[in-house]
This record gives structure tokens, C-alpha cells and sequence, in this order.
């Protein structure tokens, strides 16, 4: 088994459940160790990331120069 990539895997969702909880997405209970995630808009959510993933996709294509001959 691979302990490091479980040990990162581990580090990356503590840090996405932090960040929900920073941005009041998420409740996290100490006493009972839950984290409790709010309703949100599917749709909306995907809209969003849609939207963010083409800029980022459209920035690193002009960085690295793709599509220039």
C-alpha cells in the first residue's frame, strides 16, 4: 500500500473540508467529529466552475503558447 499518496489524499480532503467550513459551506462538529455540508445549487455550482476552469485552461494555453505554429 501506498502510505504517502494516502497521507497526502488524506491532507487534501482536510483542507477542502476547511475551506468549506472558512467559506460557511460546511459545519464542523469537534464534540462528534462530523462535518455537515449545506445545500447548494448543483447547477449553479457547475456553472461556476465551468466558467473558471475555461479561464484557467485559456491562461495556461497563452503561457505555455499552445497553438502558436
Amino acid at each position: 500500500m501506498n502510505w504517502n499518496l494516502i497521507r497526502g489524499l488524506t491532507y487534501l480532503s482536510m483542507l477542502i473540508a476547511s475551506a468549506l467550513a472558512f467559506l460557511g459551506l460546511a459545519e464542523f462538529d469537534p464534540s462528534t467529529g462530523m462535518l455537515n455540508i449545506h445545500p447548494f445549487n448543483a447547477y449553479g455550482a457547475a456553472a461556476a466552475l465551468a466558467g473558471v476552469i475555461s479561464s484557467g485552461l485559456a491562461s495556461l494555453a497563452l503561457i505555455r503558447g499552445w497553438g502558436r505554429k
